[in-house]
């Protein structure tokens, strides 16, 4: 499996690696060529480099034994804070769809071959703000645009319910795959985030499976909280059962691309955090795969299945079939 982390969830803890002053782009490809097991980047764009500075630094990030496997767009909130496919200008509909189509030239001159989108401010905060038809048929054309800009390239639709709008636009599983259905580009998918869902009331494993089945999966952000914001916390730390079926689930899915790590330390080393995101996420994936090959699990509507799992996890000494 490819491990991939967002490259902000490394900037807390400056005293622990950083000199005092502003951290840099730099500083934080250092720290993250410290973390053991990781193999591959997410970086986000426009905010940790640009055009200009593309090729410095992939040469940068090559030299630390790295690679790119994604970008995500952040979309300014000066321009695009009303809205970036959604917005009622044409203009700034079109200077979002610009923006996201450099995202997919700085992403395959970096190596990498996936461009997260997630339109934060494509929503709405009252009722008769806009109409909903527009604002769907906008985001419908503005993502068959950016899909358009490189079939090579893919283009990955990441939910989210609310925050920084009251209400997100696009904000589960269904509402995406919908939207993915209506452009109907092969190089289009979805991005599930497992906090994403949680806050959606979503269960994670449910909504990887309606993707799968579909073959849009194209991106997993694993973290953990409790459901009622993006808490960002470590990998199955307050969720693990669930977080292991989500596993399971890929494993029987063929689930073919990367794990993202989208966690937030803030009083952890985010070195030692992401290094335990890592080693969780193997043996979860080790169980999962026993699991997945097991038909009499996840099937024939047994309560008693959850328990078994958990004798697994708990009394490995004493599971027999």
């Amino acid at each position: 499996m490819l491990y991939a982390t967002r490259l902000n969830s490394l900037k807390s803890r400056p005293e622990l690696s950083f000199s005092p002053g502003p951290i840099q782009t730099q500083d934080l490809l250092k720290r993250a060529a410290r973390i053991r097991g990781l193999n591959s980047l997410s970086l986000n764009f426009p905010e940790h480099f640009t055009l200009a500075n593309v090729q410095e630094t992939r040469r940068t990030i090559e030299d630390l034994g790295l690679s790119v496997d994604s970008l995500n767009i952040r979309y300014p909130s000066d321009t695009f804070g009303d809205g970036g496919f959604t917005n009622p200008s044409a203009r700034i509909r079109q200077a979002a769809i610009d923006l996201s189509c450099q995202a997919l030239d700085a992403c395959a001159a970096l190596g990498g071959n996936h461009v997260i989108v997630w339109p934060g401010f494509d929503g709405f905060d009252y009722p008769f703000q806009d109409s909903y038809e527009r604002m769907f048929a906008h985001t419908v054309e503005g993502f068959a645009q950016v899909a358009a800009h490189n079939p090579q390239m893919r283009v990955g639709l990441e939910y989210k319910p609310w925050e920084p709008r009251k209400y997100s636009l696009v904000g589960n599983m269904g509402e995406a795959l919908l939207v993915v259905q209506e452009v109907g580009a092969d190089n289009l998918g979805v991005v599930l985030d497992y906090c994403h869902a949680q806050m959606a009331n979503e269960h994670a494993p449910k909504a990887a499976a309606l993707a799968l089945r579909h073959q849009k999966l194209f991106g997993v952000h694993l973290n953990d909280g409790y459901g009622r914001q993006d808490d960002g916390l470590m990998v199955a730390t307050s969720s693990l059962i669930t977080t292991l079926e989500l596993l399971m689930v890929l494993e029987r899915g063929h689930y073919p691309g990367t794990i993202y790590f989208d966690s937030f330390p803030v009083r952890e080393d985010p070195v030692l955090e992401c290094e335990w995101n890592i080693r969780i996420t193997e043996r979860l994936i080790g169980l999962a795969r026993e699991i997945a090959a097991d038909s009499s699990i996840g099937t024939g509507h047994n309560g008693f299945n959850v328990t078994r799992v958990i004798e697994r996890l708990l009394f490995p000494e004493k599971v027999h079939g």
